[in-house]
């Protein structure tokens, strides 16, 4: 096996490719623009003399100097790098394989192209030699794979500035879509109107950070709008749920879809016994054309995240991701620094919803200076646990705020706060702040507008076995043992 891993190996390079482009550079004032536009390091030149004498033309313009071959020749003698040039001949030399600067688009990418393959190469030697290590995690390896691999796709793509006349009618165009849609829903609906009628549903590319102290019911919320998402299909989604395993979390669907608490249905504390079972299984059927992943990976890492979103979105077309919860996912590269660590899960959320142009939604658990304060005991911006790259990366940060878990019955208008969740938008990057009161039915999961009805299945007179759709009433004569071993996360 050693025999067959020793092969030469011939980078690929364009010699007079490269001078061409360089020689373009330092004659042409509008080949100068768009070649420092288009190649992103000198490492894109394979010849080391190459190299050196873009950095010296970078230095001159960074100083707003201007480039010539007499300047690079300067500017390559005060670094002590003409030698390293090939001299000043070298640099002369490179007026004369000079091209039209109309062509240099079109060069600059036939040399990103092989400086890629280059790359690729590299990448793959590395992941030879972790994959010959039998310390090395596969996970491990094959996120950096991803990560690699998705870094050289994006450097291949030459972006340029775009004039706002190229982009102003695909703006209006999506204006006028959006008109015509019911409450302006333009983005993964949260199957809470009142909700999506401020955020317009989770849009595209944005980093959505759900994030509350425990017993304020953010995993339910979170499981209820996957699953109004998803439902029929309409926008299937991924839910990674790092605490919970997978069963429990359908167990939470189910009771919220049929009606009856978490801690029912694990117990089997039905009154029917095994019949009113069976028919919770016809009940809940709805379910069953849910459009919803589940992946339970425990200590999920950000390369591992990456790797199983990538395969997601390419086969089964995933619209959503959902995290529960992001202080549970690990970087490898994180060096013992906790905050340094948050600060890198936060940014692979943020770069994943980018690059798929999807949702990524994130709970997140907030300090404990919540509890430390007086009064109502709000959260605010300034909880949330460990990293200040939390708040910066999120274009939407979400709290669920339970005034009754507090003690406190009514809010400041007098209104009873039972059986509701206040939504607090603390941050809304493009929308307004808002704080969208629901009626929340913790034992089951469900949440509602104040002023709709239930959205889920709902008793049929005259059934025998039926959903138990609690109201506020309901709530307050249950007795303490329907709670028990319940989790309203």
């Amino acid at each position: 096996m050693s025999q067959s891993l020793n092969y030469t190996y011939s980078p690929l390079h364009d010699d007079e490719l490269e001078k061409a482009v360089l020689g373009t550079l330092l004659c042409d004032a509008h080949g100068l623009r768009t070649g420092l536009t288009l190649l992103p390091e000198a490492t894109v030149f394979y010849q080391l003399s190459h190299q050196v004498i873009f950095r010296a033309i970078q230095a001159l313009v960074a100083d707003n100097k201007a480039v010539d071959h007499l300047s690079t020749v300067r500017q390559l003698s005060s670094d002590g790098q003409l030698v390293r040039a090939g001299g000043a001949p070298q640099v002369i030399s490179l007026l004369g394989k000079a091209q039209s600067a109309a062509r240099l688009d079109t060069h600059c990418k036939f040399l990103l192209e092989l400086y890629t393959k280059r790359r690729i190469g590299e990448v793959a030697r590395t992941l030879l030699t972790g994959a010959t290590d039998p310390t090395q995690d596969c996970f491990v390896l094959l996120g950096q794979a991803h990560q690699h691999l998705n870094e050289l796709h994006n450097g291949l793509q030459l972006k340029r500035p775009r004039h706002l006349a190229e982009v102003y009618d695909g703006v209006v165009d999506g204006i006028v879509q959006a008109s015509e849609l019911p409450d302006g829903l333009t983005g993964v609906p949260s199957g809470i109107a009142s909700l999506d009628r401020v955020t317009g549903g989770w849009q595209k590319s944005d980093l959505i950070i759900i994030a509350a102290r425990p017993s304020m019911g953010k995993t339910s919320l979170a499981a209820f709008m996957a699953r109004m998402a998803a439902g029929d299909q309409r926008y299937p989604g991924v839910i990674f749920s790092l605490e919970m395993s997978t069963e429990q979390l359908v167990r939470k669907m189910i009771a919220t879809e049929a009606g009856y608490t978490t801690s029912q249905l694990q117990r089997g504390r039905l009154p029917g016994g095994k019949e009113e079972a069976e028919y919770i299984r016809e009940r809940a059927r709805a379910l069953r054309k849910v459009g919803l992943l589940f992946d339970d990976t425990t200590g999920l890492s950000t390369g591992e995240f990456r790797a199983k979103v990538d395969k997601l979105v390419a086969e089964y077309g995933i619209q959503f991701v959902v995290v529960d919860y992001l202080q549970l996912m690990s970087h490898p590269d994180a060096r013992g620094n906790r905050e340094q660590e948050i600060s890198s899960i936060s940014r692979t959320l943020k770069m994943t919803a980018k690059e798929h142009n999807i949702p990524v939604i994130a709970l997140a658990q907030l300090s404990r200076e919540v509890e430390k304060r007086g009064g109502e005991k709000k959260p605010m911006l300034s909880d949330l646990r460990e990293s200040g790259a939390i708040e910066q990366d999120a274009d939407v940060i979400v709290f669920p705020y339970r005034p009754e878990y507090y003690k406190i019955m009514e809010d400041e208008l007098g209104r009873p706060t039972a059986n509701t969740t206040e939504i607090i938008i603390a941050k809304h990057r493009n929308g307004s702040l808002a704080n969208v009161v629901v009626s929340s039915n913790m034992a089951q999961g469900r949440y509602t507008d104040l002023d709709s009805v239930p959205v889920l299945a709902t008793p049929t007179p005259g059934e025998h076995f039926g959903p138990r759709v609690l109201g506020a009433e309901s709530l307050r004569t249950m007795a303490p043992s329907d709670f028990d071993g319940y989790s309203d996360e």
